[in-house]
This record gives C-alpha cells, sequence and structure tokens, in this order.
C-alpha cells in the first residue's frame, strides 16, 4: 500500500473522483475508471492543489520526483500521461503548457474542486490557547516544552474539531520525545502521531498537519518512504514551509543521503535566515555528513546572530576538534558548557585539566560533571557517550548507549555515520549494538 493511503481523502476532480489511496479515477458518471501509477497520482495532486497558478519545473520536479535530476522529456511525457488517463480532448482541457514557464491547471471546475477546502473559522478561545502554546513551544527547555503541551491539550479539548490545536499538540509532543523526555519516547511518539493523524484528518490542506506528520512517522516508524510522502505533500501544498524542511533533512540523513539532506536543510535556512532551529538542524546534518568546515562556518553564522547559542558553540567545538584544532574546539566547548550552566570554578578545572592531561582527560572530566551535575539543559546520554569515547572510556560509552537504545533515544538513527563513536568500532560489543539500535529504512 502507497503512504499516501494513510490518510488522503477522496475528491473530486472536474468529472472525477479520485481516490489516492487506492490510486484511482473513477468517472463520476460511472462508467469509466483507470488505475494511476504512484508518480502521476502525485502530479495530479500535485496540481489539484495549485488553485490554478503556474508550476514551474522545478517545483513539479521537487515535489513528485523528491528533487531527483529529471529531464524535460521524462516531466513532458509525465505529463502527457496523466493528460492521457483524465481523457483530455481539445473541447475538454486540464492542464495547459506554457513554454518556458511550466504548466498550468486550466479547467476551472477542476480548480475548484481541487483547492483547499474552506476551513472553520478559529474558535476564539482554542485559538488563544494555540498561540500560547507556540509561544511556549519556541524555548527549549523542557518546562516550557511542559507548559505548551498543557496549552494544546486544553485548545484540543476546547475545539476538538479544529486541526491547529492537533498539530500544535503533535509537535509538542515530538519535541519532548527528541529533547530525550521520559524513560521511554515510543508513549509520546504513538501520542504524537495520532495527534498528526486528526489533524491530517480534520484539513487535508493543511501543511503544518503533514509536516508534523512525516517527523513523527519517521521516528515512530522509522519508516522514510511514509515519512517523506506525508513531507513532501507538505511541501505541494506550501513549497515555503521550513519546518517541513528541516524534516525532510533530518530524513534524508538518517539514511545516509547527506547531499539530499544538506540542500534541504540550506533552504530551511534560506526560508528562515533568523530561525535559529533552522541554522541548528543545518549543524547537525553537516556534523553528521563530516562537513566540518562547513559545520564552522553555519556555526559561525548562527553565533554573529546569537552569541549566546550554546548549541552553536558546541557544535563549532566538536567541528574543531574533528578538524584537528583541538586548542580552539576545547575552548568552544567550554563556552557551550558555560552556556549550558556550568559555573566558573568547574570551567576552570576543567580548562585546568586539559592544559595539565590534554583533551581526553577534557572529555572525561566533562563526562563526569554532565552526569553528576545540574546545567540548563538536561544532557543526553549520548552526549555523554560521546565524550566517553573521546575519553579513551569505551566501557563507559558502550554503557551509556547501551541506556540510550533501551529509551530509544532519537540521535540514534544517525549512529553509524558520526564520528564520535568511531573510537568504538573496532570493538565487539559497536555490532551488538547495532543490531538494538531501531534505524530508519
Amino acid at each position: 500500500m502507497s503512504p499516501r493511503a494513510l490518510s488522503e481523502q477522496a475528491f473530486e476532480f472536474g468529472g472525477w473522483r479520485v481516490e489516492p489511496a487506492r490510486g484511482l479515477l473513477s468517472a463520476l458518471d460511472g462508467r469509466v475508471e483507470a488505475h494511476l501509477e504512484p508518480r502521476l497520482m502525485d502530479l495530479l495532486l500535485l496540481f489539484a492543489g495549485s488553485a490554478g497558478r503556474v508550476l514551474g519545473k522545478d517545483e513539479i520536479i521537487e515535489a513528485v520526483w523528491g528533487g531527483r535530476a529529471v529531464g524535460d522529456d521524462t516531466l513532458a511525457a509525465a505529463v502527457s500521461r496523466l493528460r492521457r488517463a483524465l481523457g483530455e480532448t481539445r473541447e475538454r482541457r486540464y492542464i495547459e503548457t506554457l513554454p518556458k514557464r511550466g504548466y498550468r491547471l486550466v479547467m476551472a471546475q477542476a480548480a475548484a474542486q481541487g483547492a483547499a477546502r474552506a476551513r472553520p473559522e478559529a474558535p476564539p478561545k482554542a485559538a488563544a490557547l494555540v498561540t500560547q502554546g507556540r509561544a511556549a513551544l519556541a524555548a527549549p527547555f523542557a518546562a516550557a516544552q511542559a507548559q505548551a503541551r498543557l496549552y494544546f491539550e486544553a485548545a484540543v479539548t476546547e475545539a476538538p474539531g479544529w486541526a491547529p490545536a492537533h498539530v500544535g499538540l503533535a509537535e509538542t509532543l515530538a519535541a519532548q520525545h527528541l529533547a530525550g523526555q521520559g524513560a521511554s519516547g515510543q508513549g509520546l511518539l504513538a501520542a504524537a502521531k495520532a495527534s498528526a493523524q486528526a489533524a491530517v484528518g480534520l484539513d487535508p490542506e493543511l501543511a503544518r498537519a503533514w509536516s508534523a506528520l512525516g517527523l513523527v512517522t519517521l521516528f515512530a516508524d522509522r519508516d522514510f518512504a511514509a515519512a517523506d510522502a506525508a513531507l513532501r505533500r507538505a511541501l505541494v501544498l506550501d513549497p515555503n514551509h521550513a519546518a517541513a524542511r528541516r524534516h525532510r533533512a533530518l530524513a534524508f540523513a538518517a539514511v545516509g543521503r547527506f547531499v539530499e539532506a544538506e540542500r534541504e536543510s540550506r533552504k530551511a535556512v534560506d526560508l528562515e535566515p533568523v530561525s535559529l532551529a533552522a541554522r541548528g538542524a543545518l549543524l547537525q546534518i553537516l556534523m553528521t555528513a563530516r562537513r566540518y568546515r562547513q559545520a564552522v562556518a553555519a556555526a559561525n553564522e548562527a553565533l554573529a546572530l546569537s552569541p549566546l547559542a550554546s548549541e552553536g558553540w558546541y557544535a563549532k567545538g566538536w567541528a574543531c576538534v574533528l578538524l584537528g584544532d583541538i586548542p580552539a574546539g576545547a575552548e568552544a566547548l567550554l563556552r557551550g558548557l558555560e552556556l549550558w550552566g556550568l559555573d566558573r570554578a568547574q570551567l576552570d578545572a576543567l580548562r585546568a585539566t586539559y592544559g595539565a592531561a590534554g583533551f581526553p582527560a577534557f572529555c572525561a572530566g566533562g563526562a563526569d560533571l554532565f552526569e553528576t551535575q545540574k546545567v540548563m539543559f538536561t544532557p543526553r546520554l549520548t552526549d555523554i557517550a560521546f565524550l566517553r569515547a573521546a575519553a579513551g572510556q569505551p566501557d563507559q560509552a558502550f554503557a551509556a548507549l547501551e541506556a540510550a537504545a533501551a529509551q530509544d533515544d532519537p540521535y540514534l538513527v544517525f549512529l553509524p555515520y558520526l564520528a564520535y563513536c568511531d573510537p568504538l568500532h573496532d570493538d565487539p560489543r559497536w555490532p551488538r549494538l547495532l543490531g538494538r539500535v531501531r534505524f530508519v529504512r
């Protein structure tokens, strides 16, 4: 079954009833029925949602072929096959070719039927709760996420038929899972997926709902195809949806497709140039792809916007270390740790340890602090594991990674690609650990 069968609903298009889940076109008079291959159905969905605007070649390829290299002849042939399937004639036209510009849906009836459904007016009390929830969710703290969840749950109770309330709850539950909250992320993910599916069911034309569904599908089911189908649907509805770009970058990185991951992540930064979330996601992609010089440059750009961005300093530190510039890396890591809440005495002790015994001892000291001290951000088990690996403490590194695997830590989907774990690869415990992790397929 195609991933679109998860939630796309049937609709009327000209003289046809379209059932995306079944790949089926049925004439409204019942006399003709045709099956569309998945790519042609994606193309039809793109035109149906375009409301008659011109669709350029790049937009069509992005939505239907996932941005892969496709020639003009291939695109033209696909449009031609779709026209034949729709039974287009000179008198009954659906799609117009505009030389050097692209294609356009020209049948007024089809455009009206394929456009976004009118959305109900936002219930005032629920809308206010959603606004408060989004404001709370913007702060990267566990307490703020917990508060956001309360706002969105109240919004869902107030207006159970309003999709944005469900979207907000799905995004919050996903954020809590990605932050490593809870003994196991599966409960959060299951609830997040249910909320995202509810949002899509209530408003299939809401790009934010599809974006949330794509993200939670990626981590709940570890299913790249299903996640990417939802994210591509979000981008068909809104090509400028930055969150969908970020989520798609994570999906590509999780299966080792780093060129596409970086492309999507940079598009998100272009769309939201002052968003630290977008820049942080780009840093994560570059570090996972082992593009350390580019990561240092991206970190510097983020820090130029916000010198107090702890994640920017921390990523820059590791990038410098992995490039071989350990002194600069250690100083950047110390700055990140300072912004995470370590006090001056602890920072001075770490700096002295580095000066006396080198970077491995520095990493061991940092891991000790992460395991014993309270900081502004709760350190992940993977952060501790990476420090232990760099410190030459494989037993403790594997213990932290095993604990992370037991909690289904989402960051482990990138484990095969992370340079932090290179010192562990020759250990016989490494393949056993990989066997315990749920990877994206």
